[in-house]
């Protein structure tokens, strides 16, 4: 078999098996916050929670970034999560030190298809990140 067949074939099967994750378990390491709504905040530290859509229960939360600090900036998640994102949503919650809650939004699947999770982009009218891990 020659190459070409042979390439076509691997990235066949590579991608019938990445389309069917929706029992596999997506291990959520990093956040990157690219942007948030400002309304005359006062300095503070910000940092995001991640939680269940359904419940109010925190499965994890990141380091915390000063907000005079410039924007992208990349969030640690502790402890790594484990999620099944094409069986239920989860929703990410940006927080500061001083001002408490600062908005929220939540991954929505039926709008994403993921062969490779390197980055998925989360966002609404307040709240904009990007999630990063692995299968």
């Amino acid at each position: 078999m020659n190459t070409t067949k042979w390439t076509i074939l691997c990235f066949i099967a590579l991608a019938t098996a990445s389309c069917n994750k929706s029992n596999k378990t997506f291990h959520l390491k990093s956040i990157r916050l690219n942007a948030y709504r400002v309304a005359q905040l006062p300095s503070q530290n910000l940092y995001l929670k991640i939680r269940d859509e359904d419940t109010a229960v925190i499965r994890a939360h990141t380091g915390v970034y000063p907000s005079r600090l410039s924007l992208p900036a990349v969030f640690a998640v502790q402890p790594t999560v484990e999620m099944l994102l094409y069986k239920k949503n989860y929703h990410f919650q940006l927080w500061g030190d001083v001002s408490g809650y600062l908005g929220g939004c939540e991954t929505d699947m039926k709008e994403y298809k993921i062969i490779f999770p390197i980055d998925m982009e989360v966002k609404n009218d307040s709240l904009n990140i990007s999630i990063t891990g692995s299968w």
